[in-house]
């Protein structure tokens, strides 16, 4: 599937496959104006395609997160079980520390109340697997 704005995201549906170069150049280029991928600054994709975590909007008016995870990023990240009704995923990390007020991970920390989703994607030979949306159930300090 081809993404040409970022509206097109909330659109995918659960097995769908994005290639890499697609969501990296809509994450880039969303919020370039004038380029093919621009729909608005509250469409614009925050951070890096590079990151695992970027977010559409700006706070406090986030209208979505979007995880992109692969195997072996953090130990612990992956599905809590096989029906793939859970997914753990670490916060992001600096040499080891948690910053909870860096963007990347606030935006997570204030899913729960803001109620947007988060549109997970798994890394796969072919690009991007959507695995769908997700809610934030627990924040937890590992021990």
């Amino acid at each position: 599937m081809e993404l040409y704005k970022t509206e097109h995201i909330f659109s995918l549906s659960t097995g769908d496959v994005v290639t890499k170069r697609n969501l990296f150049d809509l994450i880039q280029y969303s919020k370039v104006e004038n380029s093919e991928y621009w729909s608005g600054n509250e469409n614009a994709i925050g951070n890096t395609p590079q990151q695992g975590i970027n977010w559409v909007g700006q706070l406090p008016n986030i209208k979505a997160v979007i995880i992109k995870t692969r195997d072996g990023s953090y130990e612990d990240d992956g599905w809590t079980d096989t029906s793939k009704n859970f997914y753990h995923y670490s916060f992001k990390a600096r040499n080891g520390e948690i910053s909870y007020t860096e963007k990347a991970n606030e935006v997570l920390i204030k899913q729960p109340q803001q109620h947007y989703p988060i549109l997970l994607f798994t890394e796969a030979s072919t690009g991007w697997h959507f695995e769908g949306n997700f809610h934030v159930y627990e924040i937890s300090d590992k021990s």
